[in-house]
């Protein structure tokens, strides 16, 4: 998949799955209610900070691949 209009037609389609998009919000708010809990451990509140980070890593990784699709595409038509 190293096409770059390839790796933006899966990311696109993993946008689009209600299933992988309820899954990224579920495992979001499961780390916000840790982080914002007043009970949870030091250690449970890294783990879910780190979690956080990871899903925003993500989430600029989907940007990045989406956003090279719009810059081949304005080459691509020059």
């Amino acid at each position: 998949m190293a096409n770059i209009k390839d790796k933006a037609s899966a990311i696109k389609r993993l946008l689009e799955d209600e299933t992988f998009q309820a899954i990224l919000v579920a495992v979001r708010q499961r780390q916000v209610d840790t982080f914002s809990d007043v009970s949870s451990t030091i250690e449970a509140r890294e783990e879910a900070h780190a979690k956080l980070r990871a899903l925003a890593e993500v989430e600029i990784y989907i940007s990045t691949v989406l956003t090279d699709e719009m810059i081949f595409d304005k080459y691509q038509s020059k």
